[in-house]
């Protein structure tokens, strides 16, 4: 009987429920995937600005400009009705204008962002609390094309992204070697990226080894000289890593042979000389005819290249271990070609306000649609509302000179 008397007073209350202006109260907590949140709680909006102290003092009346158009842009999205009565999340939206980052003087544009941080109210001892970081985002670089290639293999060669869609005005890319996809627009017709050949790739990487010979034998130039300095092993084993861990970054393959090579001519070093401890002129010998057997390796790939071949554009894999500058022939499983950013991207007849390019950065993996995103997803779900407001990404690329 207690059961059916419990149905039909509920039953009774639907009808009051429904004639109140009812509401889920803000401070409401729910968990879901052992994570607790408040989706109920009305979120904010804020903005802030940061400049660079350098290039603001280099270029004042050029920030000025450049500022006001980032807060414009800024303004597209906190106005825009998506990001209007917010629940369950706040918005931050960052503008930021950036130093030169050791761009040569002829470079005369300044680049900038606008990050649209998206961040998840979360309940901690029953208070709405926000993470330090985004949970979602979405970062508009102004000016910077090296945001479209994401990690170089080696100083300013790239992996080629790959065009993965297309939503007007904007092109979808895969940068490859970094998992957050970007979308980008210019205005010019040029293409954005300039093929690598393989003889081009492989001097790259000679003259990368000889100057690290130079750095090796400038520190030590003399080391058997009166009173030299003794420095242990450990200490130039750990210089040599340091050279193995940038190596690493774009070659994983050769990292490990040159370090094998190290420590066997280490291992031949000791043999030769029992009972005395290395010293740094060992190691340094033994780092120096490291580099150059592995230029000599280089030149000897070279020389075994027609003309044609040397001329045709490089295919790269961090896998490849028959070789040293890991080039593989066209096509071939796993490999990609290279390239270079198109050097006559920038306008430099521009001021440095004036925006010429657009790469937009997502929290998202390049061919994942944001419905794909499982778990406590409102954030996810709102970033995905963003990227489909064909209106507002318009009058982001109206911004472009």
């Amino acid at each position: 009987m207690r059961p059916l008397i419990t149905a039909l007073i509920i039953l009774f209350l639907i009808p009051a429920l429904h004639a109140q202006d009812f509401t889920i109260p803000k401070d409401t907590v729910l968990e879901a995937d052992g994570q607790f949140f408040m989706p109920y709680y009305p979120g904010t909006i804020e903005r802030s600005l940061t400049v660079d102290p350098g290039i603001a003092r280099l270029r004042p009346s050029q920030v000025n400009l450049l500022k006001r158009k980032l807060s414009a842009c800024s303004e597209l999205f906190s106005k825009d009705s998506l990001l209007q009565n917010l629940s369950g999340m706040n918005v931050r939206i960052r503008e930021e204008i950036y130093d030169l980052d050791g761009l040569n003087d002829q470079y005369k544009w300044i680049p900038s962002s606008v990050e649209i941080g998206l961040y998840t109210i979360l309940a901690k001892d029953s208070q709405p609390f926000q993470e330090a970081t985004p949970d979602a985002w979405v970062t508009i670089h102004f000016n910077n094309p090296e945001k479209l290639v994401g990690n170089p293999v080696i100083q300013n060669i790239y992996i080629e992204p790959v065009q993965t869609d297309s939503w007007h005005p904007f092109s979808e890319y895969d940068r490859i070697s970094v998992p957050n996809r970007v979308t980008a627009y210019k205005k010019n017709t040029l293409p954005w990226f300039e093929p690598v050949s393989r003889e081009d790739f492989i001097l790259t990487f000679i003259t990368f080894f000889h100057s690290s010979i130079e750095k090796a034998v400038y520190r030590n130039p003399n080391p058997a000289r009166p009173g030299a300095e003794s420095v242990g092993r450990a200490t130039e084993k750990e210089r040599f890593m340091l050279e193995m861990e940038k190596i690493r970054r774009y070659d994983p393959a050769l990292a490990e042979t040159l370090i094998q090579t190290y420590e066997a001519a280490g291992k031949e070093a000791a043999a030769s000389n029992p009972g005395s401890s290395p010293t740094n002129t060992v190691d340094n010998n033994i780092m120096l005819n490291t580099w150059r057997e592995a230029v000599r390796k280089l030149r000897a790939e070279m020389n075994a290249m027609t003309p044609l071949e040397l001329k045709s554009q490089a295919w790269w894999s961090d896998m490849e271990d028959s070789n040293v500058s890991g080039l593989t022939p066209a096509g071939f499983s796993g490999s990609r070609p290279l390239i270079r950013l198109n050097k006559n991207l920038m306008d430099k007849t521009k001021f440095g306000s004036s925006i010429q390019l657009i790469v937009a950065e997502w929290s998202m993996m390049p061919g994942l649609d944001f419905t794909d995103i499982t778990g406590y997803n409102l954030v996810y779900d709102k970033l995905s509302q963003l990227a489909k407001n064909m209106k507002v990404w318009q009058k982001v690329a109206d911004q472009v000179d």
